[in-house]
C-alpha cells in the first residue's frame, strides 16, 4: 500500500491532475478519503493548500491508486522543497489506510484560513492550469533525461 498517495489541494482537480501527470486517472484509481485529525488551510503566502493537525478536524481528498515510480519522482518534484512526502493514516470508506500525502515542510498555524478546491477553482484555476502544466512538462522531460533504464 506505499504507492497510495492522499491528495487534498489541488491536485484534487482532474485537469490539474492530468496535467502534471500527463494523463488522466480513472475514476476507479482516485477514491474518495478524508483525513481525521487534519485540516486543510491556506499555504502561507500561496495559492495552494497544507494539512494540519486539528483535533476533530478532517480533511476531505482522494487517494490515488495507480501512480507509477516515475509518477511518484515526478510529483516528489513538483512538490518541491515546500513539502514532504511522509505516511499518513486516511479513512477510505470505513476502512484506516496508511498512505503517502505531501505535508507543508514548514510549520503551518492550525488557525490559517481554510482552503477550499472550489474557490480555488473558481478563483484560481483558469490563471495557473497553463502555467502548472508547462512547469510539469519541463519536469517530466528533466526526469527522464535522468532516471536511469
Amino acid at each position: 500500500m506505499a504507492d497510495l498517495l492522499f491528495v487534498y489541494g489541488t491536485l484534487r482537480d482532474p485537469d490539474l491532475r492530468s496535467a502534471v501527470l500527463g494523463r488522466r486517472v480513472g475514476a476507479t484509481a482516485a477514491l474518495s478519503a478524508r483525513a481525521p485529525g487534519l485540516a486543510t488551510v491556506h499555504y502561507p503566502g500561496r495559492l495552494y493548500p497544507a494539512l494540519v493537525r486539528v483535533p476533530g478536524g478532517t480533511a476531505e481528498g482522494l487517494v490515488l491508486t495507480d501512480l507509477t515510480p516515475f509518477e511518484i519522482d515526478l510529483l516528489d518534484a513538483y512538490e518541491g522543497e515546500e513539502y514532504r512526502r511522509t505516511l499518513l493514516p486516511v479513512m477510505i470508506d470505513e476502512q484506516l489506510h496508511e498512505v503517502f500525502a505531501y505535508l507543508p515542510a514548514i510549520t503551518v498555524a492550525r488557525d490559517a484560513a481554510p482552503w477550499s478546491l472550489a474557490a480555488w477553482q473558481e478563483n484560481h484555476k483558469p490563471r495557473v492550469l497553463a502555467g502548472e502544466q508547462m512547469a510539469a512538462e519541463q519536469l517530466r522531460t528533466r526526469l527522464i533525461v535522468i532516471r536511469p533504464h
